[in-house]
């Protein structure tokens, strides 16, 4: 049974570099030959693998995972969450649990997106590929937006003061 109205994810699969041409009766991501009872994807590997590569919450966290937890500039690594089993009283526990709340405002790792997301985080969308992300630390991933930043910052207040300037009433 096939569904009348087109899916995001069918428009996505249609345009994106990743996946191979689209045909009928085999995978949108490996284009094997799909088994019985399947409809998109051969196997839940060929699945977890478009949405790794799609889908922001999925991809964050591949992307950290394929980077081990480490910021990939500078190798700093973010802080580790305590286990109940390192601990011998729940206390003991609770006391590292904030110490780790702690670090983490300033410790944490952040994935980056090499080329702008502007704003589609939340979208399907092919600039969530893992080749397009970087996990980076807090201060690492502030001085690369800080960098990003200055170049269109500086064009956009030219243009800005000049259409400012012309639409001033003359006195």
């Amino acid at each position: 049974m096939k569904l009348s109205a087109p899916l995001k994810r069918d428009a996505l699969l249609a345009v994106c570099s990743l996946a191979p041409p689209v045909a009928d009766g085999a995978c949108a991501w490996c284009a094997a030959e799909l088994p019985a009872r399947r409809r998109t994807w051969c196997s839940d590997r060929c699945g977890d693998a478009f949405w790794a590569n799609h889908w922001w919450s999925v991809a964050r966290s591949t992307a950290k995972r394929r980077d081990r937890y480490r910021c990939k500039r500078c190798g700093t690594r973010g802080p580790k969450r305590p286990t109940v089993a390192a601990h011998r009283t729940r206390a003991a526990y609770l006391k590292a649990m904030r110490a780790w709340r702690e670090q983490k405002k300033v410790g944490r790792l952040e994935v980056n997106h090499i080329e702008p997301a502007a704003g589609r985080h939340g979208q399907l969308s092919c600039v969530h590929h893992l080749d397009n992300l970087e996990t980076l630390c807090l201060p690492c991933h502030k001085e690369h937006t800080a960098a990003s930043r200055v170049q269109p910052a500086t064009e956009g207040v030219a243009a800005v003061s000049a259409s400012s300037a012309r639409g001033r009433p003359r006195a």
